[in-house]
């Protein structure tokens, strides 16, 4: 873990309820050097230090977020599970150590904050459908 990134990310991250996080490790040189590629997109290493993996509270699904040191989000992805968002995370940063941390239990009043959530992602989803 980076010792400057100590806090866990926020319960919600761009509208996706988070279910595990990491801090990827800090090396000399990083902003002069490519950390990974994400969607075909080569990111330096000073860019991306942590990553979340969230679920999508719209449809089935979770989401792949890189972000920086204080969560805010670099550039996101969907995945079907859980387990295909750690392969992938695995695959961009080879070389990286990702050792993933479960989100703490949730508080009652985080519990409605992300229903509340959900109702009203849906809502919009369902009035405003894609394509």
């Amino acid at each position: 873990m980076d010792e400057s990134t100590t806090t866990e990310p926020p319960v919600l991250l761009d509208g996706a309820r988070v279910l595990e996080y990491a801090w990827l490790p800090r090396e000399e040189g990083d902003s002069e050097r490519m950390r990974g590629l994400v969607a075909g997109v080569p990111l330096a290493a000073g860019v991306v230090s942590t990553l979340v993996i969230a679920e999508n509270l719209v449809e089935q699904g979770v989401f792949l977020i890189h972000c920086d040191d204080e969560w805010g989000t670099v550039i996101g992805e969907s995945y079907a599970d859980v387990e295909s968002a750690r392969i992938a995370a695995a695959e961009a940063y080879r070389g990286d150590t990702v050792a993933w941390v479960r989100f703490r239990d949730l508080t009652e009043q985080e519990v409605r904050e992300v229903e509340t959530t959900r109702t009203f992602l849906r809502e919009i989803a369902a009035e405003f459908p894609p394509g």
